[in-house]
């Protein structure tokens, strides 16, 4: 681990690596100084803890929330939990966030007991206030769509001290209850991502795995709605034994983009939605500390800046398109004949008129990377992927001006002789490899 003793880091200077730059707007708008905000913060002696649970999953976000560096692990996380137990490892290095301990994760804390002593502990209110973080896919256990055969299941999380299976389905429903705030972080986690595929919009698979949201392009409800209708048909008595939205005191409300989207915490947050196959660490890292800064009273509620589908506006409020460096290209009608070329990738197959991310922009690590430095935005955070955005490297139809803000540059420009460049880049030599 590298030190940080000295450093210095002021919260003025944190917020900017953070990069909630959209939290400071409204807390600026809101006429609180500086001191307002510390006066108001909570108790920083308080831990505030991260639970991490792996579902149907590739460990793709684990893997990338380990290389997050704008804030890094060394700087927010300060303790963990073994045996039940709280183990300070060292002062906080942004002390603004105070105590923050990771209590769980099924790959950094492999112990096959740990999953439920955890979830017992979230039950009796033991790890108050915390933070649920859903990486991978959920499973229909429990024959809503499939009778799938008796005695089989999808997903662990572990063993039960009666040595039973611990379901994935059942851990996450049970730390959803008391959790503070719930992040969905990945493709699969938030919308189903390729596990959910429907085969080209079609059947799909016998697991029907499912996001923690709804994805209303494919026609897949999210996990809270899917536990609701379990316990509404007394398909699991003994496991879904409870309305999550009653317990919770959240509305019903089926309307688009779906009834997942309007199920919150108790602390009234909705699940926010870290979306990508998978995100950058950066973005992972700072949507939880957005998080712990408004629980410490530090910040305005996330829930605030969410678009449509969740996602936080302050990463995804832009198309991916808007934020390329190539997008001066598109609108010259300027297209890449193959990888390699500098011009817009549109014609090989790019989806960022279709997506929105920061990408281009922030790259993958420390600004080095990201999807379009050269290859092609696949739209994976957006709701629909992977099936509406198939096959990922054929050319779309024909070019057609992204959005509103990019249409009278495309006018001027002369998008019809982009036309006659995607026409000849239809033409291209397939890519090598």
């Amino acid at each position: 681990m590298s030190s940080h003793k000295g450093k210095g880091v002021t919260r003025r200077d944190f917020l900017k690596l953070s990069g909630v730059t959209a939290l400071g707007t409204t807390l600026a708008i809101s006429g609180l100084s500086y001191q307002d905000l510390v006066t108001k913060a909570k108790d920083p002696d308080q831990p505030i803890n991260i639970i991490w649970t792996g579902n149907g999953w590739c460990g793709g976000n684990t893997i990338a929330f380990i290389d997050a560096m704008n804030p890094s692990l060394e700087d927010v996380f300060t303790g963990v939990y073994f045996d039940g137990k709280s183990i300070q490892l060292r002062q906080p290095s942004i002390s603004d966030l105070g105590l923050i301990n990771l209590v769980y994760h099924p790959i950094l804390m492999p112990q096959d007991s740990m999953a439920y002593a955890t979830m017992e502990q979230a039950l009796n209110g033991e790890l108050d206030p915390y933070v649920l973080v859903v990486e991978g896919t959920m499973f229909d256990e429990f024959g809503l769509y499939y009778k799938k055969p008796s005695g089989s299941f999808w997903c662990s999380a572990g063993r039960k001290p009666d040595g039973s299976v611990l379901l994935c389905d059942e851990f996450v429903f049970n730390l959803m209850k008391n959790a503070y705030g719930v992040a969905a972080t990945g493709a699969c986690a938030t919308y189903g991502g390729i596990p959910s595929t429907t085969n080209g919009l079609g059947k799909r698979s016998p697991t029907y795995a499912m996001g923690m949201l709804d994805d209303p392009y494919r026609g897949i409800n999210g996990f809270p709605y899917y536990a609701y209708q379990v316990y509404q048909k007394d398909l699991a008595p003994d496991i879904i034994d409870e309305n999550i939205y009653s317990v919770t005191g959240s509305s019903i409300n089926t309307a688009y983009p779906g009834p997942s989207y309007h199920w919150t915490t108790k602390s009234g947050l909705p699940i926010i939605s870290i979306a990508a196959d998978p995100p950058a660490g950066d973005w992972i890292m700072r949507t939880l500390v957005s998080l712990v800064l408004y629980a410490r009273g530090l910040g305005p509620n996330p829930a605030d800046d969410l678009d449509v589908f969740n996602r936080p506006k302050f990463f995804y409020g832009n198309e991916t398109h808007q934020n390329c460096p190539r997008a001066g290209f598109f609108a010259e009608g300027k297209f890449a004949y193959e990888f390699g070329d500098p011009q817009c990738t549109y014609s090989l197959g790019c989806k960022g008129t279709e997506a929105n991310s920061p990408a281009p922009r922030l790259g993958w690590l420390a600004g080095v990377g990201g999807c379009t430095r050269g290859g092609v935005c696949i739209a994976c955070t957006a709701p629909g992927f992977p099936d509406l955005y198939e096959p990922f490297y054929a050319p779309p139809n024909a070019p057609t001006v992204p959005s509103t803000t990019l249409f009278a540059a495309a006018a001027a420009a002369g998008i019809i002789v982009g036309v006659g460049s995607y026409a000849l880049s239809r033409r291209r030599r397939a890519p090598k490899g």
